[in-house]
């Protein structure tokens, strides 16, 4: 039965629906999103500030759950899904580097358009960001990046690894001599680790290299995400673990992802925990986070503990799914003890990406049933 919904779209109950919802939010291209970019918002958790943001990030990111996914798509859903797919991948070159060389930033780059749609940051260069492993991780798996361009990008990622140009100061003490890889290019950028963007990483070079193939960069970056799991630090310090990810429940979505190309060695070391910490939280979660829960539930082959999900969950108005720490660049002691601090973030939410994850729900249950 089909009926309107919040934003103003036909739907359907289920997958089809949902992905024609989906499918209605992609930007034909206007003022503020470019053609093939799937909206999305930053604010301020307390000051009434919000923008519009046409970021590369979150089109990269739904490609990305939809496309771990489309194996099970019956045919008008997968044939809505790959026109979607095709929009998005011809946006990606608004966001590659100024310069042309391959990696992706979360802005467009030619002109900038940092922070945008906004009064004030947009106007000065100091606060242009440079490109990041994250969206060029997200690029790379979406178009299905070969082995030898990802052997590029890896040769490259090793020049902008801690220890390379600069000492981390950010991460937590245990982990400043690891040769990890950081979230940003640009020797001008402080070192910053970051769980899920490195679980991104790795999943696209772990599709690629085998154990025997990996070098110390990727084996200290997978001790990293590792170590987090183990000493518990994705429950005890989330910030600091990820500081663009900084909750349990995305810290461990994420590596539920990351979890079957792991070596043997590492991931019999956090699995269990892993699935322990997944079993508790969907307990205790609610809301996206609830269904951020089933689905890495599924994904590891445990049952979801409620029934399938209403859409209601869709009006979840506390969640987000990524953040960036307005002071987490300052290295100084003052401004990292005050960076887990919600005054000092901005938000991003996007209802476009809250439809992936529940469509990502559906489609994870079919399969079970089927």
């Amino acid at each position: 039965m089909a009926s309107s919904n919040e934003i103003g779209v036909e739907y359907s109950d289920g997958v089809l629906g949902l992905l024609k919802e989906l499918n209605q939010l992609q930007s034909v291209g206007n003022s503020v999103y470019p053609i093939g970019i799937f909206p999305s918002q930053r604010y301020h958790p307390f000051l009434p500030y919000e923008r519009e943001d046409d970021n590369l990030f979150f089109t990269a990111s739904i490609i990305r759950m939809l496309q771990g996914i489309e194996l099970g798509f019956h045919t008008a859903e997968k044939e809505l899904f790959e026109n979607m797919r095709l929009k998005a991948l011809r946006a990606y070159p608004l966001f590659q580097n100024k310069d042309g060389l391959d990696t992706y930033n979360f802005w467009q780059t030619t002109p900038s358009r940092h922070f945008p749609n906004g009064l004030f940051m947009h106007r000065f260069e100091h606060f242009q960001i440079p490109d990041d492993v994250d969206d060029t991780a997200l690029v790379y798996l979406t178009e299905v990046a070969d082995k030898e361009r990802v052997g590029k990008l890896r040769e490259k990622l090793k020049q902008h690894s801690n220890l390379s140009y600069k000492k981390a100061s950010n991460p937590l003490p245990a982990y400043r001599d690891l040769k990890c890889y950081s979230t940003f290019f640009g020797k001008k950028m402080y070192i910053e680790f970051d769980v899920c963007v490195l679980c991104n990483l790795m999943s696209l070079i772990l599709t690629h290299f085998n154990e025997d193939e990996l070098n110390e960069y990727d084996l200290d970056t997978l001790k990293f995400i590792v170590s987090v799991i183990e000493r518990d630090e994705f429950q005890t310090l989330p910030f600091y673990s990820a500081p663009n990810y900084p909750t349990t429940e995305l810290i461990l979505y994420h590596v539920v992802r990351l979890l079957p190309l792991l070596p043997d060695g590492f991931k019999s070391t956090v699995q269990k925990k892993v699935e322990n910490g997944i079993r508790e939280r969907q307990s205790s979660s609610s809301g996206m986070n609830q269904i951020l829960m089933e689905n890495a539930a599924m994904k590891l082959g445990l049952s979801p503990i409620s029934g399938e999900p209403d859409r209601k969950v869709l009006e979840d108005n506390d969640f987000y799914f990524f953040h960036a720490g307005m002071i987490t660049a300052f290295e100084n002691r003052v401004a990292q003890f005050l960076a887990p601090n919600p005054l000092f973030h901005l938000r991003y939410k996007s209802k476009a990406l809250n439809r992936a994850l529940l469509i990502e729900n559906l489609m994870l249950r079919r399969s079970v049933t089927s």
